[in-house]
């Protein structure tokens, strides 16, 4: 194997094993490890440079955009109160940024390569696609905030709102912004599996929390992500077939 292919894999294994080992912790204790602030932080790093390894150079400046504006949406969010209502991240995802994690930049990048990737082989109309792709990121958030603002810690709402403590205006925030995102971003033509599964484990975590905490709702907001993901992969591959 060349270089790259043994950092991706080594990669890949540390990634497997810190999410079948976090998924492990909440199962049998109920809760992240006290003792390891950096894991979830290096967690997020890995899905995201696994992302970048896996992806052509010609994609590297969409994504690493689509990271920036993301970033960038959270730290006018943080120090001026709009976009996802008020909030302040803890130390849970050190170190920080204008008062935003640096991780941040490989979480938007990330879920961004995913929901991009998902929607390459449906061929939707421009417009059609941005409008899938705000929708779904909004979803995954659907997922992600009630777990990240209250059991992980990982930031506070000043004001509690109607969904697990999670203020309306923060999805619309996510809706405006992913779709802005997608807007900038030029269209994929080029099939990155690795960004789908790492995308699909990312959600696929957060469900299994939300089963471990009970967050029933959540965990069913999730696992519908989960069966839309393998419908989609399914359609393409009949497609596919049906062009050969």
């Amino acid at each position: 194997m060349n270089a790259n292919k043994v950092l991706l894999v080594t990669l890949a294994a540390f990634y497997a094993v810190m999410w079948l080992g976090g998924i492990g912790h909440y199962a049998l204790y109920g809760g992240p490890p006290q003792n390891a602030p950096w894991a979830a932080p290096l967690f997020l790093l890995l899905a995201g440079l696994i992302v970048l390894l896996t992806s052509g150079r010609k994609e590297w400046l969409p994504l690493c955009l689509a990271a920036l504006l993301g970033f960038l949406s959270e730290v006018l969010g943080v120090r001026y109160d709009f976009i996802f209502s008020a909030y302040r991240y803890t130390d849970a995802l050190s170190p920080h940024l204008l008062g935003v994690p640096l991780v941040m930049f490989s979480a938007w990048m990330t879920l961004v390569a995913y929901v991009r990737q998902m929607l390459l082989s449906l061929r939707l109309p421009r417009w059609v696609e941005i409008l899938c792709a705000a929708l779904w990121m909004t979803a995954i958030d659907l997922v992600i905030d009630p777990l990240a603002a209250n059991q992980l810690g990982y930031w506070r709402w000043t004001e509690a709102g109607w969904y697990y403590g999670v203020p309306w205006h923060n999805f619309a925030g996510w809706f405006v912004v992913s779709a802005l995102i997608f807007l900038f971003i030029r269209r994929t033509e080029t099939v990155n599996i690795w960004a789908r599964y790492v995308g699909l484990t990312i959600v696929a975590f957060f469900t299994a929390i939300a089963l471990a905490y009970r967050i029933l709702p959540v965990a069913g907001i999730g696992l519908f992500l989960c069966l839309i993901h393998f419908a989609i992969l399914q359609t393409s591959h009949r497609i596919a077939r049906k062009r050969l």
